[in-house]
């Protein structure tokens, strides 16, 4: 089946925004679900088909996906939670009810098969096992950590005021790969058209890096010494307690890092071959920090 026409959950966050504009470059019809249509109004260009709806209500869900060829989802809460499971139920439901050709899901987390064993990475492992085995084919990507993170508030603030980055929470050696959720978009709708169903593709944007290296892209921007100064872990989920004010929330993104801790390196993908073989042109993290939070200093230094 040819895919003309993509639906995209949560198109107005930081995941589905860049999903709405890569599609919209490859001439796609977008249809956006959203809970906020004021929001999406404001947002989105006109020619984005807007709706209301939430992956929690099964109605809503069903409606959302009649007449489109794709759907792209991710999850509204902690992978382990049991809204978690309904979001997915609700999308695998009304995708075979409708008779869509192609799921693609982030699992906004990196669950690869490298990753010991935890909650974090179970629940998602559960759920990606549950969308790759239903009737519609579908895709799971699994990002490694997110550039987005660093526009957090306190990260901004901290590096702004202080010169200070403290996350990830991460030893200064560790090299690893981060995504940009710009490039998640542009992978997520070439998975629309390649021969990727029933598979979990581990994604990133091209350019390991270690902290101290970061910070020195991190200093070109901000025009100060940028030091990396890591949380530990304990520490970096105390963090996350208040910022999420759930200490559940905390322990559970807390573990995922003690998995990354554990790894002998990375996360690391081999953004060169994923690049060949979905026909895509990521953002080197370099580029990403000069422009795309380069852009965001100029908006809210």
């Amino acid at each position: 089946m040819t895919i003309r026409k993509l639906l995209v959950f949560g198109a107005t966050g930081t995941q589905g925004h860049p999903v709405v504009e890569a599609a919209l470059e490859e001439g796609l019809s977008v249809r956006a679900a959203t809970r906020d249509l004021d929001e999406a109004e404001e947002k989105l260009p006109g020619r984005v088909e807007k709706v209301r709806a939430d992956l929690l209500d099964a109605e809503d869900v069903h409606d959302a996906a009649e007449g489109v060829e794709a759907i792209f989802f991710h999850l509204p809460a902690m992978p382990d939670a049991p809204e978690a499971e309904r979001a997915v139920d609700h999308v695998l439901a009304a995708a075979s009810a409708q008779g869509v050709a192609r799921i693609v899901f982030t699992t906004g987390g990196y669950c690869g098969e490298q990753m010991p064993p935890g909650e974090f990475v179970d629940a998602l492992r559960r759920l990606s096992d549950r969308i790759l085995s239903a009737d519609v084919p579908a895709v799971v990507l699994r990002p490694t950590l997110y550039l987005a993170n660093l526009v957090w508030p306190h990260l901004f603030r901290e590096v702004r005021d202080y010169g200070r980055l403290t996350y990830p929470p991460l030893g200064a050696d560790r090299r690893l790969n981060w995504t940009a959720t710009e490039d998640q978009g542009r992978i997520a709708v070439a998975c629309l058209k390649a021969d990727v169903a029933g598979e979990a593709i581990d994604i990133a944007s091209p350019e390991a890096i270690t902290g101290p290296e970061l910070c020195r892209l991190l200093a070109e921007i901000h025009g100060r010494e940028v030091h990396f100064a890591p949380q530990s872990i304990d520490e970096f989920a105390n963090t996350m307690s208040h910022l999420s004010g759930s200490a559940h929330v905390a322990q559970l993104i807390a573990g995922l890092y003690e998995g990354y801790a554990s790894l002998d390196e990375g996360p690391l993908v081999d953004t060169d071959a994923l690049q060949r073989r979905l026909d895509v042109r990521l953002t080197p993290v370099s580029r990403w920090v000069r422009d795309r939070l380069g852009y965001l200093l100029s908006l809210y230094a």
